[in-house]
C-alpha cells in the first residue's frame, strides 16, 4: 500500500540504541530513503517486526530499524536485503515442500471475514465432537456458529484461529451480522460456498480441499515494500498465510491505504520464496532515467543569419526562402 512518507519516525531514531553511532552522512540518508522495506510477522509465539530502509547516497545498502514496545527502535547499519527474506521464510517455513492447493478467487473484506469466521467455526465443532468423543460432526455449519467466531477473531486476536490471525494482521474487523450474511452472500455468489435446505452452510464440493487447509493456522508473514520515484512510489504489500500443508497469499486490491478486496491464492514453496524475492529485489532497483524529450535543433537563415522557427517559410530578416 503506498503512504506518503517511508522515512523513520524521528522521535523513533532519537530514542533508538545505537543510533548515535551511525554516521552523520546514514542519519541524513535515514530522513530521506530511496526505499522502505516492512517486514512484521505473526505466530502463536507472538510477533516480530522488522524495518529497512535504502540508505540514499550509500549504494544498495539498507539500514535496519526495528521498533520495540517502548517506544524505541533498535537500528542496524548496514544489514543484508536477505535479512528480510530469510525472516519470511524461516516463520512461513518455506524451507519444506508445499504443493499449491490449486485455488484463487478475489474477495471483498467482508467475505474474506466470513470466510475465516466460517473456517474457525468448523473447526471448532470438530473439536468439540471429539472432546465429546461424539462422531465427527458434518461440514455444514449454523449461521449463530459462525457469527460468534467473527466476533471471538475480532476480539480476541488470538493468531490460533483464522479470524484472529486476520485481526492480526488487518486490525479489527467491522463485525456486525448484516455485514456477515452480505460476505456470506459474496462467497455464495462466488460458488465457494452453499445453503442447504437446513439453513445451513457448507463448502461446495470444488472449494471442500482449499477450505480444509485454510482451518489451522500456524503463522503470517506481511511483506510491504515502497520505492521512492519521481512523481510517487512504486508498492508492493502481500500478506502470506502458512496453514498446516500450504502457504496463502492475500494480496490487497483496489486503492491505496486500507484495502477494501483482496486476491486469495494458493502458492507452493517456491513460487512463495519467489514472491518475496522479487518484491525485495523492487526496493533495491535503480529508478528509471528519465526520458528526456527530443528538441528540434535551430534554424538560422542562410543568407542573413537571423533565427528561425520551425514553422517559418522565410526568413523575417531579410525575407529569403528556408529550406
Amino acid at each position: 500500500m503506498t503512504i506518503q512518507t517511508i522515512a523513520p519516525d524521528l522521535l523513533q531514531l532519537e530514542r533508538a540504541a545505537n543510533a548515535a553511532q551511525l554516521s552523520a552522512a546514514v542519519r541524513t540518508g535515514l530522513a530521506d530513503p530511496s526505499a522502505r522495506i516492512a517486514v512484521t510477522t505473526v505466530t502463536r509465539d507472538g510477533g516480530r517486526r522488522l524495518d529497512c530502509y535504502a540508505v540514499a547516497g550509500a549504494g544498495k545498502q539498507l539500514a535496519a530499524v526495528t521498533p520495540n514496545a517502548g517506544g524505541g527502535a533498535a537500528v542496524s547499519f548496514p544489514v543484508d536485503v536477505a535479512l528480510a527474506e530469510a525472516l519470511i521464510v524461516e516463520t512461513l517455513g518455506l524451507d519444506q515442500p508445499l504443493a499449491p492447493v490449486d485455488h484463487r478467487s478475489e474477495l471483498d473484506i467482508a467475505a474474506l471475514w466470513a470466510l475465516a469466521a466460517m473456517a474457525d467455526a468448523h473447526r471448532q465443532a470438530e473439536l468439540e465432537s471429539l472432546l465429546a468423543r461424539s462422531p465427527a460432526r458434518q461440514v455444514a455449519i449454523n449461521e449463530d456458529s459462525i457469527y460468534l467466531r467473527a466476533l471471538d477473531g475480532a476480539t480476541l486476536s488470538d493468531p490460533r484461529w483464522l479470524s484472529g490471525m486476520l485481526t492480526q494482521i488487518f486490525g479489527p474487523g467491522d463485525v456486525t451480522e448484516a455485514r456477515l450474511l452480505a460476505g456470506l452472500d459474496v462467497l455464495t455468489r462466488g460458488g465457494l460456498i452453499a445453503r442447504g435446505k437446513t439453513g445451513l452452510w457448507s463448502p461446495q464440493p470444488a472449494f471442500v480441499t482449499a477450505f480444509a487447509h485454510l482451518e489451522l493456522p500456524l503463522a503470517a508473514a506481511v511483506l510491504s515494500v515502497d520505492r521512492r520515484r519521481a512523481d510517487g512510489f512504486d508498492s508492493v504489500s502481500l500478506v502470506f498465510l502458512r496453514s498446516f500443508a500450504a502457504v496463502w497469499v492475500i494480496e490487497p486490491l483496489g486503492a491505496t491505504g486500507a484495502p477494501t478486496a483482496v486476491r486469495l491464492s494458493s502458492v507452493s514453496d517456491a513460487d512463495a520464496r519467489a514472491l518475496v524475492h522479487d518484491a525485495l529485489a523492487l526496493a533495491l532497483k535503480e529508478p528509471a532515467p528519465q526520458a528526456q524529450k527530443a528538441t528540434a535543433a535551430p534554424r538560422f537563415c542562410k543568407q542573413c543569419g537571423h533565427p528561425a522557427t520551425a514553422a517559418d517559410r522565410f526568413c523575417g530578416q531579410c525575407g529569403a526562402a528556408l529550406t
